[in-house]
């Protein structure tokens, strides 16, 4: 503790000489008091010392002066112990005895308790601070736990930290790399040696695949001192909690280690998503066979997007389109002539109208259906065309025809059209194709349209389009203008031997029309067909008024079933304008789920389905890494301990120097008159004073 002034230290003089001329004038040249007592001048002299005091004090604090104290603050320093509780370990316990290497922990953690502060966290993918250990965790992220050390124990006076694992990781970059400044002392468990082992490290399988196509399933193999051995391969289908063999191969290990691509060829015949497993056989003497199989799911579309070419009459065009559509499998193409025509529009995915509307056919009952019902449609110009009709059923171009006079103009690529791309190679020989027949006529097309081909009339490049594009509200639409385009697959024949121009321009131009667009005013959708265990799966909701506006007042009920029959009812939670649903906690298999809600006294559900697949990243590698965890512990003057030698890192971290407490000194500057001490010195100088004198007659 120490004083500090504000003022020379010799004002203090002047505070002493006011307390002593107050005392003696009051007590020594007044006849207040009345002489009582052979004491009384005694008494008069320990009452002028009061009041000298009392004064002295006071006038002392009218200087405000200061008093600053010194704090000593003692950190002691800490321990951490972080152990890996993920199902890799239960392998370590093959070779040591986990009873022994648990009381040898737990005897590491009460010696040094003693002596410092120990936290104690188990870890997999991320910090936990508990003090049980199951291993049961189904991934190992070490350079993640270290990253969050970092952060909580950020400018603490860490020791050491104790990290128990064997050093196998499957998520994050390698702990070496990352930056961390505290010593770590690692205790090596697991082996580092390669076991008898045959496991599947790897499946390779398109996610998404189409009905009726043939998948290959690409399996990855590793087998480890098992020579001369023999294993079948074997792919099974899971379905309503049985297995059905797909098909197998036998084979046969040469070589003490070996890595083996094996191909399985899946036929495809039902869609949905399938749930498939891979597995090898159980070979004796395997240090595990938890990575003898490998699950994953397929889900299967029928994605044939249903086309329909409507056309006035017989013309060439229809064969040149009909020949390209035809090497999509995913299209299927249904050709009719608008005499003969008494279909359903709303069943198409696009609808081809060639030389519609034309001068005997109107076709406004049709124009009618594909706007009620937002399907795509393009419409294909020519000779028959009737091009007021034409200007009255769509808006984005019109055509002002001036007279029956024809122009025959060349084809000029729009390089600023960006709907989707041509190659350079057709984009080059575009310019060479015979030129098409189009009207004599002013064109116009909207600013929300867009043209991937414009017309160049003998040498002059204009914005005349012949074949543009556009959106409105979800319904696509085309116009190509020009007759004579079959006359562009014969010339692409002729010139280029195959027809990879005029295939590439229409065939991707009917892909982006045709391409399906959710017409439903009720849908619930999860974020992804398949999540791993333990993975929250997310569901949302949307509904939609007559005017497609989302609205979230009505209630929607939603009930999951696996494939054993159980039932999971859940409840949506409204989120702006729609609803949402997230839970983690549904065990592995394949789900369906059926949503209902009523909205305008209208019944409306949805069904959909999503699997939950086992997460088997730990099993796959079984060969322990402590080579990584000796150069962890190097990189921070650590040292690597294996379980046997747990006696030795507890007698280092108790006698290690340079693990103590730290010291930290503080200062505390406050006003001496704020100090309750020296109020009550007053108090008690002022009353012991009053006490005297009334004690003694005085007034």
């Amino acid at each position: 503790m120490k004083f500090i002034f504000q003022y020379p230290i010799w004002f203090i003089a002047f505070c002493l000489l006011l307390g002593f001329i107050y005392s003696i004038v009051l007590y020594f040249k007044s006849n207040d008091f009345i002489e009582k007592t052979r004491n009384f001048k005694l008494i008069k002299t320990i009452l002028a010392v009061f009041r000298f005091l009392s004064i002295s004090i006071l006038s002392f604090l009218l200087l405000s002066p200061l008093i600053k104290t010194r704090f000593i603050d003692k950190v002691q320093a800490k321990i951490i112990i972080v152990h890996d509780n993920s199902s890799s370990i239960n392998l370590s316990f093959k070779n040591i005895d986990s009873t022994q290497y648990i009381n040898s922990l737990n005897t590491l953690y009460k010696s040094i308790e003693e002596k410092y502060e120990i936290d104690f966290y188990s870890f997999s993918d991320k910090l936990q601070k508990k003090d049980t250990l199951d291993f049961k965790d189904k991934k190992t992220n070490i350079s993640n736990i270290l990253t969050e050390l970092s952060g909580i124990y950020y400018n603490q006076n860490i020791g050491a930290v104790v990290l128990a694992t064997d050093g196998i990781y499957n998520e994050g970059q390698n702990p070496y790399y990352t930056d961390f400044s505290f010593p770590i002392y690692p205790i090596a468990l697991g082996d580092t040696s390669r076991q008898k082992d045959l496991k599947i490290s790897n499946v390779k399988a398109n996610k998404i695949a189409y009905l009726n196509d043939k998948l290959n399933i690409e399996i990855e193999i590793e087998a480890y001192n098992l020579k001369k051995e023999n294993y079948k391969l074997s792919l099974f289908k899971n379905s309503k909690g049985k297995k059905e063999l797909v098909k197998s191969k036998d084979f046969s290990i040469s070589t003490d280690y070996i890595e083996k691509k094996a191909v399985l060829a899946l036929n495809l015949n039902s869609i949905g998503t399938q749930h498939y497993t891979v597995s090898v056989s159980n070979l004796k003497n395997e240090v595990t066979h938890k990575n003898n199989s490998f699950d994953f799911y397929v889900e299967v579309i029928d994605s044939r997007q249903q086309i329909l070419l409507l056309a006035n009459a017989p013309h060439p065009d229809i064969a040149a389109l009909k020949q390209t559509i035809s090497l999509n499998k995913n299209l299927d193409l249904k050709v009719e002539f608008i005499k003969n025509y008494s279909s359903n529009i709303s069943k198409y995915d696009l609808v081809i109208l060639h030389q519609l509307p034309s001068k005997n056919n109107s076709i406004i009952n049709i124009f009618s259906e594909l706007k009620k019902e937002k399907n795509s449609y393009l419409i294909i110009t020519g000779e028959n065309t009737d091009f007021n009709l034409l200007n009255q059923t769509q808006s984005f171009l019109n055509i002002a025809v001036k007279a029956e006079n024809k122009n025959e103009v060349s084809v000029l690529h729009n390089v600023n059209f960006n709907i989707f791309e041509l190659s350079e190679n057709t984009i080059s020989k575009l310019r060479n194709f015979p030129p098409l027949s189009v009207p004599f006529a002013d064109f116009k097309s909207s600013s929300a349209s867009k043209s991937l081909l414009f017309q160049q009339i003998s040498d002059i490049e204009t914005n005349f389009p012949i074949l543009t594009f556009n959106e409105n509200f979800g319904s696509k639409s085309a116009v190509f203008i020009g007759d004579g385009l079959w006359r562009w697959r014969m010339h692409d024949h002729i010139d280029n031997n195959n027809q990879d121009v005029f295939n590439e321009i229409f065939l991707k131009t009917i892909n982006y029309l045709a391409l399906k667009i959710d017409k439903r005013k009720f849908r619930v959708n999860t974020s992804k067909k398949m999540y791993y265990e333990g993975e929250a799966v997310a569901i949302t909701a949307e509904l939609y008024n007559e005017n497609y506006e989302l609205i979230n007042k009505p209630e929607i009920k939603i009930e999951l079933k696996n494939e054993k029959g159980e039932t999971f009812p859940l409840s949506f939670n409204r989120t702006n304008n729609s609803y949402q649903i997230k839970t983690n906690n549904l065990p592995i298999g394949n789900y369906s789920y059926t949503a209902t809600t009523n909205y305008a006294g209208k019944i409306q559900t949805v069904k959909g389905i999503f699997a939950i697949k086992a997460l088997q990243i730990e099993a796959l590698e079984t060969k322990a890494n402590h080579k990584m965890l000796n150069q962890i512990a190097s990189k921070t003057n650590g040292k690597l301990y294996y379980p046997n030698e747990i006696q030795y890192l507890q007698t280092l971290l108790l006698n290690k120097e340079d693990i103590k407490p730290i010291l930290y000194e503080s200062f505390k500057t406050s006003s001496i008159i704020n100090s309750k001490w020296i109020f009550f010195l007053i108090l008690t100088l002022l009353s012991a004073e009053w006490f005297v004198r009334k004690y003694n007659g005085g007034y």
